[in-house]
């Protein structure tokens, strides 16, 4: 080929160029060569090529050019194609410039035409076969009656040129009358024939009248054995037999058994007896294949059973040609054709065993059954040793699994459910389902009336991810992803029959069949489920709310949301009643998350609270006002299958649990008490000092358990989780367990409710240090006739003083009334607002006693029981402050 292509480009190139030089010829050569050595296009388009010659051969004929378009036509039809030829015309298309101007018809050759065959005429067929009748193939031949063979055939061979006046007048006769010659049929031979023929009727007792009408009684009739087994294959070919009667029900039973010389009548009847019973069985099967089924599952081993059925009929018609065949001298005996059609049968037979267990159960489960059935046949087979059984049962379950694989294909490719016939063991919801939980309600898995799953028991372990899969493709096709394909190359998939599951070169005969199913069912499903999964994993954007989520709940940015729950601490310092003005409060929220992209801050508000739960002025100086901050942010409704509502109350406690613990933390920071000149003054001061310290160590140790041991732990656990989770409800189960965790370790649980109760407690406490340092800080003294202090500078201050004052009194009147609540535990301490400074700051200092040994006794406890490394690390911090 290299060659040949050198040749031709140094011909082309000597026609081209106008320097004929030997150098310059070889240059343009090399040039040429290595083009095309370092050319990778494609071969040319045949089919542009003959589009561009149709498309001139129309144009030339649109420009009145018909003698042109006529060559070009004709010459098109002569050329002899090849590989090469679609090539060579794009390369005469190219050289070509302007082929109606240039071309002239005048020059081309004529085409050669094929010389027609001259008619054929009888003088040349008479030229070639005279007619003369030199053989005499012509002659009458002479059909006498008196004549015999050898006569015959001498008159045939020997010259009839005259024949002789008997022979004319016999043929003639012969001719003329050869149907007076047929004998009439009479009406006792008509009898005979329908008597013979004894399976065109129906009624098996006409032939006994017609034989009493006609004077005939039964008779013993001997039959050799080569007659007696050809009626018995007639019989388990299911036609009607004259040995055997059939029954109305179809059973067939033995006539007459008294036909065999050499054969005693009981041991004739047995072996017949046998024969019908393998006939039974066969016309039952026969029977059940003719049945008419509308669901496609029966139709598939209705006709999965008329295949095998041909098969055993073939082997039948096979070993009654043997037996008629003239070539065989030897009859086999009825034992030998009973073995031989027992082994072409047994197979068969067991079919027979899983029919009557078909027809016990009703119409719904009989799909199920028949699947059911094949495979527990197939593993009995397998597990005594029967290999021929075993393959044979395995190849009539996979022929029926295929059908039944069909709508569960067709539900994980598509998501779209045919299950009118009740196979299909997923129903759909056709009532209206909000978006938010379509993932949930949608769809789900069919249980019959016993709450098994209505599907084959060997699914009912792959049923859930077949669900998932589906699912998650109608939840694709929500997603506008509607020009989706899951399904795999054919080429790729597995393919679920017995040569691929059960005939691998790494699988023998000893490996369990519902082991190898198993596997190869999974892999099935798994090629069609990560499909899917992956589209809808990169498509469902959860990162994204999951990072808006610790934004908003958990503080993530600590800087942003210390500034905002700042402004609304300083708005309840200032005793506002509109501090949580719905309005106001979203706008404050918005504008502080506006730089984190992964928030939209248009959907982003806080809800007030109803006009039943609004806080008097002295309510507001209890940790309790601050439930009343109700953070909304809708996710997006495929995220809200995920990350349900009921988790988003989850957040809300620990939103309102960290803004709890944030202003217990605002108020001991921004106390800064003076020190007193006066004796008197330095041991309240000293326990000012120690309840603010102590309250600080703690506040600082709730809230680094929660936000260090618990939230970064648990979060980064769920995202992990989230990264590796096949599905939607996988990710849904590691989310609502991350939820629970939560619930647990933030002590939002009914049963942490006593301990949750008692750290409000040990909270509130601060907002009555701060009262008490607001007292101080107005110039107020520690001692028992405070009361009637009426310095310069408290008359100065009076008015602000007394609004204070009774502020205090109230919230301290408050707590006094409060207790944890009616879950059975302790009741929360009070503070009497008639008692001194002093005395209050010694009952305060009493009550963190307590409670905080209770919490932390109640924590221990916990940790014990729990033995989470979290609760064991809070239980020893708050051990060591009791310690302290």
């Amino acid at each position: 080929m290299a060659h040949n292509n050198s040749f031709l480009i140094d011909r082309l190139i000597k026609v081209v160029i106008s320097d004929p030089s030997e150098a310059h010829v070889e240059r343009c050569k090399r040039s040429a060569l290595r083009t095309l050595a370092n050319s990778h296009s494609a071969r040319v388009n045949h089919f542009e090529v003959a589009a561009r010659l149709e498309g001139l051969e129309e144009k030339w004929r649109i420009l009145n050019n018909d003698p042109l378009a006529d060559a070009l036509h004709l010459r098109r039809a002569e050329l002899t194609s090849n590989k090469w030829t679609p090539e060579i015309l794009w390369l005469l298309l190219q050289l070509s410039e302007r082929p109606v101007d240039h071309s002239n018809i005048a020059k081309l050759a004529p085409p050669e035409r094929e010389l027609q065959p001259a008619p054929l005429t009888w003088a040349d067929i008479v030229a070639e076969d005279p007619l003369e009748d030199w053989d005499g193939i012509w002659k009458n031949v002479d059909f006498t009656e008196t004549s015999d063979d050898d006569e015959r055939t001498e008159s045939v061979h020997s010259d009839h040129s005259v024949p002789t006046s008997e022979s004319s007048v016999i043929g003639q006769a012969i001719e003329a009358y050869a149907e007076t010659l047929m004998e009439p049929a009479t009406s006792v031979s008509l009898r005979d024939i329908q008597m013979a023929q004894f399976w065109n009727t129906r009624d098996a007792n006409k032939f006994s009248v017609i034989r009493e009408e006609d004077g005939y009684h039964w008779s013993k009739t001997n039959l050799t054995e080569l007659q007696v087994g050809r009626e018995i294959i007639f019989l388990i070919l299911g036609l009607p037999t004259s040995i055997f009667r059939q029954e109305n029900e179809g059973q067939v039973t033995v006539f007459k058994a008294d036909f065999l010389e050499h054969v005693s009548q009981e041991s004739l009847t047995a072996l017949l007896q046998g024969f019908a019973v393998l006939a039974n069985k066969l016309f039952s099967i026969r029977q059940w294949a003719k049945r008419e089924e509308r669901i496609p599952l029966e139709q598939t081993f209705q006709a999965a059973l008329a295949s095998r059925l041909e098969a055993v009929d073939g082997a039948l018609c096979a070993i009654q040609t043997k037996i008629f065949s003239p070539y065989v001298h030897s009859v086999p005996s009825l034992l030998e054709l009973y073995d031989q059609i027992s082994k072409i049968s047994r197979l068969l037979l067991q079919v027979h065993e899983i029919l009557l267990e078909l027809d016990v159960n009703s119409n719904l489960e009989r799909p199920f059954r028949i699947l059911e059935s094949l495979f527990d046949r197939t593993c009995v087979n397998q597990g005594i040793g029967d290999a021929d059984g075993y393959e044979y049962m395995a190849n009539l379950f996979f022929d029926c699994f295929q059908t039944y694989l069909k709508p569960i294909r067709l539900w994980m490719e598509n998501g779209r459910l045919t299950g009118r016939d009740g196979v299909i063991f997923i129903r759909k919801d056709e009532k209206d389902v909000h978006l938010n939980s379509v993932w949930r309600d949608q769809y789900h898995l069919i249980n019959d009336s016993n709450g098994d799953l209505h599907a084959p028991k060997f699914l009912r372990v792959a049923a859930t991810k077949i669900l998932n899969t589906g699912k998650s493709v109608d939840f694709l096709r929500r997603l506008g992803w509607e020009d989706h394909d899951v399904g795999l190359d054919p080429a790729m998939e597995v393919v679920m029959s017995y040569k691929s599951v059960c005939q691998p070169a790494d699988v023998g005969l000893f490996c369990p069949f519902a082991e190898l199913f198993d596997m190869a069912l999974d892999r099935w499903i798994a090629d069609k489920h990560q499909a899917s999964s992956s589209e809808l994993r990169a498509r469902l954007d959860l990162q994204a709310s999951l990072d808006a989520v610790e934004y908003i709940y958990f503080g993530r940015n600590g800087a942003l949301s210390t500034s905002f729950i700042n402004k609304i601490f300083e708005k309840l310092d200032r005793e506002n009643l509109q501090w949580n003005d719905g309005f106001i409060m979203t706008e404050l929220l918005q504008g502080t998350f506006t730089s984190i992209p992964c928030i939209d801050i248009d959907l982003l508000q806080i809800r007030p609270s109803p006009p039943t739960k609004q806080k008097s002025s002295g309510a507001q100086r209890s940790m309790s006002v601050l439930e009343d901050i109700r953070v909304s942010y809708p996710l997006p409704w495929p995220v809200a299958n995920v990350i349900r509502t009921d988790s988003i109350e989850t957040y809300q406690g620990i939103f309102v649990l960290l803004t709890q613990l944030q202003r217990a933390k605002y108020l001991l920071q921004r106390q800064k008490p003076a020190k007193s000149a006066q004796a008197s003054d330095q041991k309240p001061l000293l326990q000012l000092y120690t309840l603010r310290h102590r309250l600080l160590w703690l506040t600082h140790t709730i809230l680094a358990y929660i936000t260090d041991l618990v939230l970064s732990v648990a979060t980064a656990d769920m995202r992990i989780a989230m990264d590796r989770a096949e599905d939607v409800d996988s990710m849904i189960a590691i989310h609502q367990a991350y939820v629970l965790k939560l619930q647990d370790q933030c002590l939002l649980l009914k049963k942490h409710m006593s301990i949750r109760h008692a750290i409000i407690s040990l909270l509130d406490l601060t907002i009555l240090l701060s009262d008490v340092q607001a007292l101080y800080t107005k110039g107020q003294v520690f001692s028992d006739s405070e009361s009637s202090s009426t310095d310069t500078k408290a008359k100065h201050n009076g008015a602000t003083h007394l609004k204070q004052k009774k502020a205090a009194k109230a919230a301290l009147d408050e707590d006094e009334d409060c207790d944890f609540g009616s879950d059975g535990s302790s009741p929360r301490p009070a503070l009497h607002a008639e008692l001194p400074v002093m005395g209050r700051l010694k009952q305060m200092l009493d009550n963190f006693r307590n409670l905080h040994t209770f919490v932390a006794a109640a924590v221990r406890g916990i940790s014990k029981a729990d033995s989470a490394p979290s609760w064991e690390m809070l239980a020893n911090n708050l051990a060591m402050g009791l310690e302290k």
